[in-house]
C-alpha cells in the first residue's frame, strides 16, 4: 500500500464525505452499465476548496470503489496531498478539463465497449433517438493519439478540443465525459454508451435512417435535461445498483473489499 503524507484532520469535512460517498455510487453505476474495464477508467471531483482534484485511486474497478476512503486528492500540478494508494497515470485528463472549465466539477475516463468502438468512426455520433441529445451536438473527437494521455500537454490539447460539450471520444481509445454534479456526468457517461450503441448498430442495418434537426433536438435537451430530471434518473440507477449487490451477483460486492492498494 502506497501511504500518501496525511493533511490535516480537517481535510475531509463532512459535506466533501457525503459527496465522494455519492461519486463512489457513480462508479459503481458506470461499472453495471458497460463502462467497466477491469481496473481501468477513474473519475474525478473539484475540490471545494480549491486544492485540486479527488481522483479515484488506482488498482480498483468501478465496481470496487465503495466510498471516500477509494479516493486520493492531488493537486493541479499532479502531487499526491491526501490518501492512500496510487495515482492513476492519466490524471491530467482530469485536471487540464477542470482548468479550463470552472462549470464543470466531476469528470470520468472510462472504456465502454460501444464507445470505444465509435470513437475509432470518423463520422459524427447522431441521434437516433433521446439517448444522442443529451450531447447538444455531435460531441468532439480528440484525434492527436491513441495512446494513453497521460501528460499536462496533451491533455491540455484534449481538453481544448473538448470546447464547451460535455463529452468526447478519444481516438481508438475510449471517451471522456463530465458534468456540473456527480449525477449530470454520470448520466452523460450511460447516455453516451446508449447512443453509441444505437448508432451502430442502425448503420450496420443498412437501412435508410434519419436523425432530428438542431432545433428539434434542443427541445428535447430542454424538456428532459433538467437538473430534477437528472437527479431522478441518477436514484433509478442507484436503485438498479443496490437491487443488483443485494442479490449477490459476484461481479458486483455488496461492501467495501480491502485489497490493499
Amino acid at each position: 500500500m502506497v501511504k500518501s503524507p496525511q493533511a490535516p484532520s480537517n481535510v475531509m469535512m463532512a459535506d466533501l464525505e457525503s459527496d465522494l460517498d455519492e461519486l463512489a455510487v457513480a462508479c459503481r453505476i458506470l461499472e453495471m452499465e458497460g463502462h467497466g474495464s477491469r481496473m481501468l477508467g477513474h473519475m474525478a471531483l473539484r475540490d471545494p476548496e480549491g486544492r485540486g482534484i479527488w481522483l479515484k485511486r488506482y488498482g480498483l474497478a468501478f465496481s470496487e470503489v465503495f466510498d471516500h476512503r477509494d479516493f486520493i486528492l492531488i493537486d493541479f500540478d499532479g502531487k499526491q496531498l491526501y490518501g492512500d494508494g496510487k495515482r492513476h497515470s492519466e490524471w491530467p485528463i482530469h485536471t487540464e478539463i477542470m482548468k479550463r472549465r470552472p462549470d464543470i466539477n466531476v469528470t470520468a475516463h472510462t472504456h465502454p465497449f460501444w464507445g470505444r468502438v465509435f470513437s475509432a468512426a470518423t463520422e459524427p455520433l447522431r441521434p437516433v433517438a433521446n439517448s444522442g441529445t443529451y450531447f447538444d451536438g455531435p460531441p468532439p473527437r480528440f484525434e492527436l493519439t491513441s495512446e494513453l494521455i497521460r501528460t499536462v500537454e496533451v491533455a491540455a490539447a484534449m481538453a481544448e478540443a473538448l470546447g464547451d460539450s460535455l463529452a468526447i471520444f478519444l481516438r481508438n481509445h475510449g471517451v471522456v465525459f463530465c458534468g456540473d454534479t456527480t449525477a449530470r456526468a454520470t448520466f452523460m457517461g450511460v447516455r453516451l454508451e446508449e447512443a453509441c450503441r444505437e448508432h451502430l448498430t442502425l448503420a450496420a442495418s443498412n437501412l435508410a435512417w434519419s436523425f432530428p434537426d438542431a432545433e428539434e433536438e434542443a427541445r428535447k435537451i430542454k424538456s428532459t435535461g433538467s437538473p430534477a430530471a437528472i437527479r431522478a434518473n441518477f436514484d433509478f440507477f442507484r436503485r438498479r445498483l443496490e437491487a443488483l449487490e443485494a442479490s449477490g451477483h459476484p461481479a458486483f460486492p455488496a461492501r467495501r473489499l480491502d485489497v490493499g492498494l
